[in-house]
């Protein structure tokens, strides 16, 4: 697995890194969708993020080959996946309550 993810990764990081430098390698893709005048704004941030993905694979392939990373990477997934399920509930309480506590603290009497 470790070789596989590498070796896309790299392809991946060198595609967006090419993207960059000539957005003509991108073709055709999503002309229909976007502006003129914004397209070469939009093939050069999908370059981009293509190239920082394919960093992001290769690390990941590295750090694989060097440890056993797929119970972390899995385990901080499920976490990040969590927090993003927690993050609605907490807006809409901050903006309906003015906190993003749910449990209201109960005020001290002063004497």
């Amino acid at each position: 697995m470790f070789q596989f993810l590498l070796v896309i990764g790299l392809v991946l990081a060198y595609y967006g890194y090419a993207v960059t430098r000539n957005p003509n390698i991108w073709g055709e893709q999503g002309k229909d969708c976007i502006k003129e005048e914004h397209w070469r704004e939009y093939v050069l941030r999908n370059g981009r993020f293509v190239m920082y993905a394919g960093f992001l694979l290769a690390a990941l392939a590295a750090l694989d080959a060097a440890v056993n990373l797929s119970v972390w990477v899995y385990l901080l997934i499920l976490l990040g996946g969590l927090v993003l399920l927690g993050y609605p509930l907490a807006h809409w309480m901050k903006k309906t309550h003015g906190t993003w506590n749910p449990w209201p603290r109960k005020k001290k009497k002063r004497h």
